[in-house]
């Protein structure tokens, strides 16, 4: 993939184009800034750790097109975690091993917490790429650490919220989640900002616990009958990639969408509509971190959308492209600012900078390293019209901030 370096500094690179890098830095680094991703590329999560690393390999690419760190060229290197945290642990280890101090990694919540303790020992500043769970900018907090994902109760309370405004006809909500206790922040939030948002309206309502399933299960069907069972019209899923697929693959025997008024997802967004094209539900709301066609004249976002279709012939990218994108621009922009690779200099410059990225100013509360941007979510369902299958039918945005919890660095979060 070529871009066109007058047409990339022209249309977006006005927040990077001044990656100015001290000699000092040029002389330890040499010709190359070496960044570590650690993603996961086998078993049931690599569909989002492939997303992960075409998105930052874009960012690279982009850069590198741009004149890297003022001249020297940015380097990926890619481990998977293999889904596990013994597997992430080891690709840290590796990477730290070869003087590897800059790192992305996601999304899963378990493998993060297997790196965070080993930041400080390899002096490593660190991007978690996409990762939700409300541990991660609280108990487990770790200041070497910038969390560029979207906490449960901002994205999945302002979710609640959201349904709470636009279907007030409905007084009970089922939902269905694995058996993965960090997801329990996802249906907790949801549950939460639901609630919040109809009592604001003064009405109440009703929501059932999860039923579970067991992570990486292949039979949903008693989960199902469970569900359509509850008498409830309002659905939030919270099933997670190849178990979310192969869910409403089953979930369409039983007419599911016709069993419910509202189905809402809770993240898998178009790689439902991918897999099924014509046998996606009718309608389905998802959150998603960045849908192009929301994000008006930010031309960053542009051109990351205009690389991946051009990566991947694929009009539509999953959300993780524009998170990962600014996952490596965010760690970039703070080395050419700071001059160095020490944390102690690139964590108050990240703490500092706002670069234009493809989600649109990025920027971390300072407290938490949470990061804060605008909410955006999606209606799609299937169309016999459009030749895939399917169509994108409505789109709604909320500011973030309004809906991120109250820093607690270090403690759990009450």
């Amino acid at each position: 993939m070529k871009l066109n370096r007058r047409h990339f500094l022209a249309t977006s690179a006005a927040g990077i184009g001044a990656l100015a890098m001290p000699g000092v830095l040029r002389a330890q680094q040499g010709e190359t800034v070496r960044i570590g991703l650690i993603t996961t590329l086998s078993g049931p999560g690599q569909l989002y750790g492939n997303y992960i690393k075409d998105g930052c390999e874009i960012a690279v690419e982009r850069l590198n097109a741009a004149g890297g760190v003022n001249g020297a060229k940015i380097e990926l290197v890619v481990r998977d975690d293999k889904n596990s945290p013994e597997g992430a642990v080891t690709a840290f280890r590796e990477l730290t091993g070869n003087g590897i101090k800059l790192f992305a990694q996601g999304t899963f919540t378990a493998n993060l917490l297997g790196t965070l303790p080993l930041l400080e020992e390899a002096d490593v500043t660190m991007v978690m790429v996409g990762a939700s769970a409300l541990a991660l900018t609280h108990e487990a907090f770790n200041p070497r650490a910038f969390r560029l994902g979207f906490s449960s109760p901002m994205c999945f309370g302002g979710y609640g919220n959201l349904m709470a405004q636009k279907h007030p006809e409905i007084e009970k909500w089922a939902m269905l989640r694995s058996d993965v206790t960090a997801l329990a922040d996802i249906t907790n939030a949801f549950s939460n900002g639901l609630k919040a948002g109809t009592e604001k309206a003064g009405r109440k309502v009703e929501v059932l616990d999860p039923v579970l399933v067991p992570y990486g299960g292949a039979d949903f069907r008693n989960q199902i009958s469970n569900i359509i069972g509850s008498g409830a019209p309002g659905l939030f899923n919270v099933l997670q990639g190849a178990d979310a697929i192969s869910y409403y693959k089953q979930a369409r025997t039983f007419s599911l969408d016709e069993k419910f008024k509202v189905l809402c997802d809770s993240a898998n967004e178009f790689a439902i509509a991918k897999a099924m094209g014509a046998n996606t539900p009718a309608s389905l709301w998802s959150w998603t971190g960045w849908y192009p066609a929301a994000n008006k004249d930010n031309a960053v976002s542009d051109e990351v959308h205009k690389a991946y279709i051009k990566l991947r012939g694929d009009e539509y990218p999953n959300w993780y492209i524009g998170v990962s994108h600014d996952s490596i621009l965010t760690i970039a922009n703070a080395v050419a600012k700071a001059g160095s690779l020490d944390a102690a200099k690139l964590v108050p410059t990240i703490e500092a900078e706002t670069p234009q990225g493809a989600l649109g100013k990025i920027h971390f509360r300072k407290e938490d390293h949470a990061f804060a941007g605008d909410l955006t979510y999606i209606r799609f369902g299937r169309d016999d019209k459009n030749a895939n299958g399917w169509s994108v039918f409505e789109t709604a945005q909320l500011p973030g901030a309004e809906f991120l919890e109250r820093a607690t660095p270090g403690s759990k979060l009450n």
